[in-house]
């Protein structure tokens, strides 16, 4: 498997690990991707984040893009062991948005350039 599609589907394992931890029965995925860019969007029925910890995933999701550490965390994606968490995205991606409030569920959709 080529860095390109171990990436995506370390994002994927990571934010459907987070939907599932969050309680959610209905999660929906989405992959749109071409030879400049990939766009992931997973949406689903969770518990939802309150203000302050929305805060907290946009920034941890939108921290700089960190090459030297994205093949080591991109290994751990989906091991819930790892206490690695949302970094493991914040690390792959050039860009985050998040959507989310308590009771409604979340939608997060990350970019990364190629």
């Amino acid at each position: 498997m080529n860095s390109s599609k171990r990436r995506i589907v370390s994002i994927v394992s990571e934010l459907i690990c987070n939907s599932l931890d969050a309680g959610a029965t209905d999660i929906s995925v989405s992959i749109n991707r071409n030879s400049e860019k990939f766009e992931i969007t997973v949406k689903d029925n969770g518990s939802g984040m309150d203000e302050k910890t929305l805060k907290e995933v946009k920034r941890i999701l939108n921290q700089p893009l960190k090459e030297v550490y994205e093949e080591y965390y991109s290994a751990l994606a989906g091991n819930t062991y790892t206490d690695s968490g949302l970094n493991i995205v914040g690390f792959q991606v050039d860009k985050a948005e998040v959507e989310s409030s308590p009771n409604k569920g979340t939608t997060i959709k990350v970019s990364r350039n190629l």
